[in-house]
């Protein structure tokens, strides 16, 4: 099961022609999770140590704060309260992203089984505010897209680019 899972995002599934709110919301956290899965594969120690400038963020302060979005994602769409840290020091990089990656693969197995009351009604609880579900999309989900993107930048910087083969836009290695 853990190899199954940690690998669930080689590449982005094949998907039914199918433009449900289900299957829409499936497929953007499955390029989260692809292209996650992408950006840190054989990421090294001086990568993760690595800092744009000196007032810059790691790359590991990155990977904390897309594990963040990754809860609030998830709790998100189970409809519960938002509890998060600020950081994470206590997790290994393969336990953070481990975290991150299964947080996204359980997000979208749930939203998998919504029904659309379900998206009318959950919301993302921050203590007792509740926001729209429509949020995560231009909230945690772009924030997400964005911060991976920094850590394709930063790994490119530090020496240490994409693996080779990586298409975003089929979402397969080639």
């Amino acid at each position: 099961m853990y190899s199954q899972e940690n690998n669930y995002f080689y590449e982005i599934k094949e998907f039914d022609e199918n433009y449900s709110e289900n299957a829409i919301i499936s497929r953007f956290l499955h390029a989260v999770g692809f292209r996650y899965y992408w950006s840190t594969e054989g990421l090294r120690e001086n990568d993760l140590i690595y800092k744009p400038s000196d007032t810059g963020i790691s790359t590991r302060a990155t990977l904390e704060h897309i594990y963040v979005l990754a809860i609030i994602i998830n709790s998100g769409i189970k409809d519960i309260e938002v509890k998060r840290s600020e950081s994470y020091p206590e997790l290994s990089f393969e336990k953070l992203r481990e975290n991150t990656l299964k947080l996204t693969k359980e997000s979208i197995d749930i939203v998998s089984k919504y029904e659309e009351d379900d998206f009318q009604n959950s919301k993302i609880r921050f203590g007792k505010n509740g926001f729209d579900f429509y949020n995560l999309f231009h909230g945690p989900i772009s924030d997400s897209l964005y911060h991976i993107g920094q850590i394709v930048s930063y790994r490119r910087s530090s020496g240490n680019p994409l693996p080779r083969g990586v298409n975003h836009f089929l979402g397969k290695k080639m």
